[in-house]
């Protein structure tokens, strides 16, 4: 009969030690050579069942199911695990209703390593254990509990035999082995056949377990892999705790887990936690990290802390025992998130059990807490970096910002200080020059005399919407926020302008819709005002993608309003001081043609008393006579250059150029003033060159040279003086007149030809510093220019250069 269809009920041998009333020893009896066949196709059997899976539990299984009923009537395999646990994993029944019973046993009493005998011995030795015979009173020795007592006779037990499952020198568990018939004792060839069994068995589940090992350790080092991945995408500390939490540590198994910081100054923040409320995670944070011993001493020895069960973490914990049972009693693990310089946070796990933590676990959650501490030091250092950046493009942006400002107030006050002529000009150009850089939109308005406001400047970045804003401006009146701008004397800052329409700003539909047409972000108006007066206002307005207008606007806008204010009043006391020299030019133009009419009836008055001078009076009249006739001839020729200023001043000198001989002018001025030169002691040397023909005024060239020479012998008195005419080309002549007086100081030859100006004492030489002023309008407006090179005690040359044409008037 085959093994399949007629099994033989085999008990196999046992150790001796069994509990006590068991007998131990194996039936010796010879196999007959049918029952070796069938043993043999059973063994090879079970091989091609054991082989064909890798799933340890599954081979577990098959084995109990394979003993059942060939071997045994009922069969129970027991894994031992690394931390000492027993787990029932398989069980079989030839009546499948009591499998369940089977469990039942283990539940009641789980196997230990401690208890003498049966499986806790086979565990704990790794040596099988038969019980060749098991009578009723024996059954309350078998068991620990008066429970399983019930359940075994339900059962049913008479003889077993537990064999060790072995592989790599270990016990890896064992299997049970109980027939419930009565009379049947285990021999040597079962025995054999059972250690045989189980050897198999033990290769087969030694190999499922390399398997699995081998596959989680691919799984964790992918998982690692995966999390180191996503670590190296992560930007900031939160981010780390995320990926940690999600990724790494929910696949340990962990009922609960939290990922802390400790920032700089020791204390706790937590980044990202699972399992915990929301009132436990704030519990810890802000608290320093060294108040907690055990937290202390993991970031002293800079490693992880394992501990198995509650019991193992509560005298190192620092927290109150309830506290930590309400987190559960299982086992926890800290791993502190260690870098080179210092311990940046830690890991903190809890399981739901009691549990051992195997080497590769280990390896796996520390290589995990090593990751995230280097993606925590990366997420620092990224962060100060990106805060750094942050800071400078900041500082960038302000001072890219503030350059924009300057250079603004920069060209706004160029035109300012260079147009006081035309003041709308110059408003009109800063409005164009705010609006095509801080700004998008610039109106200047400026109040009447009735105190309404006109805008005399509005310019907009798209030029094209000009007309439409001075036509809305004309026909609705200033903005309210303009007018309330004008008569409180403060500036109106408006940073959301749809924000603030949606209120009471008093705006006409008109004035809505210009602003609706025009769409400022920002507005902004400032009062222009100067000695407690406000003259106007300026709006600035603002639309994307314009920068809006902050805070610094304001005050460079006050700045401008500033600065506009004073032009204005430049511009006042401009036109002011205008008008006042045309008054004053015009009263001396006056003054001189009125003052000529005395003093050439005084002139007609001494020529007729020379002539009616006797020879005994003329001898004592005439030196009084002449020293008269010179001094009208001197105040002549003050009013003169008086009516020679107010003409240069209101654009009235007027030339008549005619031909003439330069070379002869000069002659007949020296000849004219030889008489000043004999009274000043100088000597007059002449170099011309003939001929010196041009179109000159006559009259204003004369009084040129007679400015020049007057000079010449009144600062170089006692000294020679040499005048020289001559052609420089074709189209040019040069006239010098050069004194060795007492020349004059270098930095006043800058000003020697400007009006009233003198470079020496009017106590000591008198006149009104209008000679060589007169001398320089007159010779520019031939064409020509007039220098002078002088050195202090070594007199002064004086060149006039001329081109022989003219065009005749000024």
């Amino acid at each position: 009969m085959s093994a399949e269809t007629n099994p033989t009920p085999v008990f196999l041998r046992a150790n001796p030690g069994g509990p006590p009333g068991v007998d131990t020893t194996p039936e010796e009896r010879v196999e007959s050579p049918a029952e070796m066949g069938m043993r043999l196709a059973f063994l090879a059997r079970a091989g091609e069942l054991l082989s064909a899976s890798l799933e340890w539990r599954t081979v577990l299984q098959q084995l109990a199911e394979l003993v059942v009923p060939t071997l045994a009537d009922w069969c129970a395999v027991d894994v031992l695990s690394d931390d000492g646990h027993v787990e029932r994993v398989a069980a079989a029944h030839r009546e499948p209703e009591k499998v369940s019973l089977i469990h039942e046993m283990s539940r009641l009493q789980p196997p230990d390593l401690v208890s003498p005998g049966g499986l806790s011995e086979v565990l704990r030795t790794g040596r099988p254990v038969v019980m060749a015979e098991v009578t009723e009173d024996v059954l309350p020795s078998l068991v620990r509990r008066p429970e399983q007592v019930e359940v075994m006779r339900r059962l049913g037990i008479r003889s077993g035999l537990v064999m060790p499952l072995q592989g790599r020198g270990r016990v890896l568990g064992a299997v049970s082995l109980v027939r419930c018939e009565a009379g049947t004792r285990v021999t040597g060839a079962d025995m054999e056949l059972a250690r045989e069994l189980t050897r198999r068995a033990s290769l087969s589940m030694d190999n499922a377990l390399l398997y699995e090992e081998a596959r989680e350790a691919q799984a964790r080092t992918e998982r690692l892999q995966a999390v180191t991945a996503a670590l190296s995408r992560a930007a900031t500390a939160e981010e780390v705790a995320d990926v940690l939490t999600n990724e790494g540590l929910r696949a340990t198994g962990a009922c609960r887990g939290a990922v802390v910081e400790v920032n700089d100054e020791g204390r706790l923040h937590v980044l990202g936690a699972f399992g915990h409320d929301e009132e436990a995670a704030r519990s810890f944070e802000g608290r320093r990290a060294g108040v907690f011993p055990v937290l202390r001493l993991a970031m002293a020895r800079r490693e992880a802390q394992w501990f198995s069960s509650l019991e193992d973490l509560l005298p190192v914990s620092g927290l109150p025992r309830a506290a930590l049972e309400s987190q559960g009693r299982g086992a926890r693990a800290i791993l502190p998130l260690t870098t080179e310089r210092r311990v940046r946070g830690f890991v903190v796990l809890t399981w739901s059990v009691a549990r051992v933590f195997p080497v590769v676990e280990r390896r796996f959650l520390e290589a995990l807490a090593q990751q995230a501490a280097q993606a925590l030091e990366r997420a620092v250092l990224y962060g100060t970096l990106r805060e750094r950046g942050e800071r400078l493009h900041s500082a960038l942006q302000v001072g890219k910002e503030a350059e924009e400002r300057l250079f603004f107030l920069l060209e706004a006050s160029r035109a300012l200080a260079e147009h006081l002529d035309d003041v709308e000009w110059t408003l009109e150009h800063v409005a164009r020059v705010a609006a095509s850089s801080v700004a998008t939109l610039c109106l200047v308005e400026l109040a009447a005399v009735d105190g309404a406001l006109r805008c005399v400047a509005a310019s907009h970045q798209e030029s094209s919407r000009n007309a439409e804003v001075l036509a809305a401006l004309e026909l609705e009146g200033t903005l309210p926020l303009s007018r309330e701008c004008y008569e409180t004397g403060e500036p109106r800052y408006l940073p959301d302008v749809r924000v603030s329409l949606e209120g009471s700003l008093g705006m006409s539909p008109g004035h809505r819709a210009l602003l609706d047409m025009l769409g400022p972000g920002t507005l902004l108006v400032v009062p222009v005002r100067t000695r407690g007066r406000t003259l106007g206002v300026i709006t600035l307005g603002t639309s994307s993608p314009q920068r809006p207008l902050a805070m610094a606007d304001v005050s460079m806008m006050e700045e401008l309003a500033r600065r506009v204010a004073v032009a204005l009043e430049n511009a006042s006391l401009y036109r002011d001081a205008q008008a006042a020299v045309r008054l004053r030019d015009e009263f001396l133009s006056v003054a001189s043609h009125e003052l000529k009419t005395p003093l050439t009836s005084l002139k007609l008055q001494h020529g007729l008393i020379e002539r009616v001078l006797g020879p005994e009076s003329r001898e004592k009249v005439a030196p009084r006579l002449a020293t008269a006739v010179r001094q009208v001839q001197r105040l002549t020729t003050l009013v003169d250059h008086l009516l020679d200023v107010s003409r240069v001043s209101l654009g009235r000198l007027a030339l008549e150029p005619t031909e003439l001989d330069l070379g002869q002018a000069v002659r007949d001025a020296v000849e004219r003033m030889e008489e000043v030169f004999t009274l000043a002691g100088c000597s007059v040397r002449l170099h011309i060159s003939t001929p010196l023909q041009g179109r000159w005024d006559a009259l204003r060239l004369d009084q040129v040279l007679v400015n020049l020479l007057t000079n010449a012998a009144k600062y170089g008195a006692g000294r020679p003086v040499q005048v020289e005419a001559a052609a420089e080309s074709d189209d040019l002549v040069r006239l010098s007149v050069r004194d060795e007086g007492i020349g004059i100081s270098e930095e006043d030859l800058p000003r020697l030809f400007g009006r009233f100006e003198r470079a020496v004492s009017d106590r000591h030489y008198g006149g009104l510093g209008l000679g060589l002023y007169i001398s320089r309008q007159i010779v520019e407006a031939m064409g020509g220019r007039i220098e002078v090179e002088s050195r202090p005690g070594l007199g002064s040359i004086f060149t006039v250069r001329l081109p022989r044409g003219t065009s005749g008037a000024r």
